[in-house]
């Protein structure tokens, strides 16, 4: 955004500081209410909108949980074309669960997912359906505070200091960025694999962060290449491939530096964040793969991307592939896994 816009913008910013801060002193003073539920429920969020690595983060606590406990994520579903609660399937598509809520499910089938606008009905319905539920994950939930979380993680992307950014509509934040205190802990996420102590100390500080101990750095890892349809189907390299890299995520620059970098040559097309593809743009895709002189050519597509795809009858003919993508910790990595298996385990219900 150009520093002109960002002016421009600026005094809507300040008119949604002050409706975002009303909100939170309702809040706080308790006009507004909270509900509490008798299990652990932890919140995954972020200040700002889009981008910032949740779910892979999210997936992280799945990985970490599941083998102890019956562990369950709460969504909204966003872009999803229905409104009510929805219980996800195998065979859910992202059109009526989401693209995040369907990865889940696709790549956990043994996890409980949901939907539903309205959390507290989300984990009511939850209980009901699954009396012995032992753990609840809020995927993207900070700013939902008709719910109380027990434990409250926030995501800030390394390449977007909070400490740079606005209030919307002029930057990217959803609330102001000194309401990172009522997190628990907090992960930047995205930095390079090298970051040194020194700038990981000098981020912590900018921060402000209540807790400084509980300030967390993660970076991606890029995985498995394999076929959205045929899973067991792989690549176990780029180099002699062509890749039409084509993604509806928010920040994809990542991915594309990381392709680029391993395919004998890469065609772009990049789409807004959860961007429903339309018959147009399945058909141009198309077009833009046929284009490529190579007998060593694929599509190939985020994982949220591919819970979109799955659906679409023309894509099946076509060797689209999916690249896994994984978080891991810069350091203290047992810190942060002990604190999250330390809070379920002092909450549980009987405990």
């Amino acid at each position: 955004m150009s520093a002109i816009r960002k002016i421009l913008l600026f005094p809507f910013g300040v008119l949604y500081h002050g409706v975002t801060s009303f909100r939170n002193i309702l809040f706080d003073k308790e006009i507004l209410k909270s509900t509490s539920f008798d299990l652990p429920i932890i919140c995954i969020g972020n200040l700002a909108v889009g981008g910032t690595g949740k779910t892979p983060h999210t997936e992280y606590l799945i990985r970490l949980l599941r083998k102890e406990y019956q562990v369950a994520t709460l969504s909204r579903g966003y872009g999803r074309k229905t409104k009510d609660f929805r219980e996800v399937l195998a065979n859910s598509s992202a059109l009526e669960v989401g693209d995040e809520p369907a990865q889940y499910k696709r790549k956990f089938p043994n996890v409980i997912v949901a939907v539903e606008n309205d959390r507290v009905r989300g984990v009511n319905l939850l209980l009901h359906r699954y009396p012995d539920l032992e753990v609840i994950l809020l995927d993207d939930a900070f700013q939902h505070r008709k719910i109380v979380a027990g434990l409250n993680i926030v995501i800030s992307d390394y390449n977007r200091p909070l400490k740079n950014d606005y209030l919307l509509p002029a930057g990217n934040l959803r609330e102001h960025k000194k309401n990172i205190n009522r997190a628990d802990m907090v992960i930047i996420s995205k930095c390079p694999k090298n970051l040194s102590l020194t700038e990981r100390n000098k981020l912590t500080s900018e921060l402000n962060f209540h807790t400084p101990e509980n300030v967390f750095f993660t970076a991606i890892r890029y995985g498995a290449i394999y076929s959205i349809f045929t899973p067991q189907q792989k690549i176990e390299t780029l180099k002699d491939v062509d890749v039409l890299l084509v993604s509806g995520i928010a920040r994809p620059k990542g991915l594309q530096a990381y392709v680029r970098k391993r395919a004998k040559s890469i065609k772009i097309m990049e789409y807004k964040d959860h961007h429903n593809f339309s018959r147009k743009d399945i058909q141009e895709i198309k077009d833009n793969f046929n284009l490529l002189n190579s007998k060593k050519k694929i599509i190939l597509t985020t994982e949220k991307d591919a819970s979109r795809f799955l659906s679409i009858e023309d894509m099946k003919s076509l060797p689209v592939y999916s690249i896994e993508i994984e978080v891991f910790f810069l350091d203290k990595q047992n810190e942060f896994n002990t604190q999250i298996v330390n809070y379920v385990k002092q909450n549980k219900r009987n405990s």
